[in-house]
């Protein structure tokens, strides 16, 4: 996921994709365990919300 991830940040004109990559991979994972193991059906639109906001504040920056 961190390669795809990192790929993505690149593409977008990231200036530190490794870093936004590192982000998404946590949020990504934390999402899975909140649904899974929380039986939270929100979990991905909250972290879709969240990765919106980090990915709009890396390519603004």
């Amino acid at each position: 996921m961190r390669s795809i991830f990192t790929e993505l940040a690149e593409a977008a004109g990231v200036s530190a994709p490794e870093h936004l990559a590192a982000q998404l991979v946590l949020l990504y994972d934390g999402a899975t365990v909140a649904a899974r193991m929380d039986r939270d059906p929100a979990a991905a639109a909250v972290a879709r919300g969240i990765a919106a906001a980090l990915v709009d504040a890396a390519i603004a920056a």
